[in-house]
């Protein structure tokens, strides 16, 4: 019978909590606008580090000012940097980092013209560069608060992709008579005849998970300004490269390939990122 009316007890005390949490007034501005997200409210961020940068940039004679560029969204996502929210509850959100960098890249360069007695005639050796950084963060967020600081924690998982290849092509070519033509060298330590042709195929493929800390402060309605902080682990793994070189072969009168194969590596890395913690702003609607 004590049992009973124990167990009577807790349940009246669990659905006052509940009603009262259920009944609870929402926060609102002096128009009636609702200011904090709700259940089923979309969010959308973008990362403030680069308008800083250019911020700081504005006062001291437009010098590279990049103090902030350790933002965690600049190491692990690159500059650009789209941040998205779903509100499962007004407590709880899934949420997706996607980051990417894309370049491509010619480097030309004028040589001597082998074939010609006039130390005026040039040909033109290139480089071209083309790579791209991609990282996908999926998580989970729980948040805490009633006014409008809203702080929140959870979790990410987090997808990691690069890869680059670098070709080259030379305006002078091998021969009989020009077994070691002029050749300008892009970092690819020329050695004798032999010269770099391509150097493809580097691909890393990166998995981590970080915990996250943070807190948003809602400047006016469904608009927030927010920090974050959190630790984690990353692995990165580099497959298997292949360089492709050619040179001359004398005894063949031929102009030959040569591929060899660069090994992949494997690394390893955790801590936190306090000091590197983004900064943002998010727009609910």
């Amino acid at each position: 019978m004590k049992n009973i009316f124990l167990l009577m007890i807790f349940s009246i005390f669990a659905f006052n909590v509940s009603a009262q949490e259920d009944t609870e007034e929402p926060l609102k501005g002096k128009n009636g606008q609702l200011i904090l997200p709700e259940s089923g409210e979309i969010g959308l961020g973008v990362n403030m580090i680069p308008f800083f940068n250019w911020f700081g940039n504005a006062f001291n004679a437009n010098t590279n000012n990049q103090f902030a560029s350790g933002n965690k969204f600049f190491t692990t996502f690159g500059n650009q940097v789209l941040m998205g929210k779903y509100m499962l509850s007004n407590k709880t959100a899934v949420r997706v980092n996607f980051g990417f960098n894309l370049m491509s890249m010619e480097n030309r360069t004028y040589v001597q013209d082998d074939a010609s007695n006039d130390p005026l005639d040039m040909v033109i050796d290139s480089w071209k560069f083309d790579g791209g950084t991609y990282t996908l963060a999926l998580g989970y967020e729980m948040r805490r608060g009633k006014g409008r600081i809203q702080g929140y924690y959870g979790a990410d998982v987090i997808f990691n992709y690069q890869n680059n290849a670098n070709t080259y092509s030379y305006g002078n070519g091998h021969s009989a008579t020009n077994m070691i033509p002029t050749s300008t060298n892009y970092g690819t330590n020329l050695d004798g005849n032999m010269r770099v042709l391509d150097n493809s195929g580097n691909s890393t493929f990166g998995f981590g998970l970080r915990g996250f800390v943070g807190v948003e402060y809602f400047v006016a309605p469904k608009l927030s300004m927010g920090c974050e902080f959190g630790w984690g682990f990353m692995i990165n793994s580099t497959f298997e490269s292949t360089i492709s070189s050619e040179y001359y072969e004398a005894s063949t009168g031929d102009v030959m390939i040569q591929n060899s194969n660069v090994a992949g590596n494997t690394l390893f890395n955790a801590g936190v990122d306090n000091l590197n913690g983004a900064v943002f702003m998010m727009f609910y609607f």
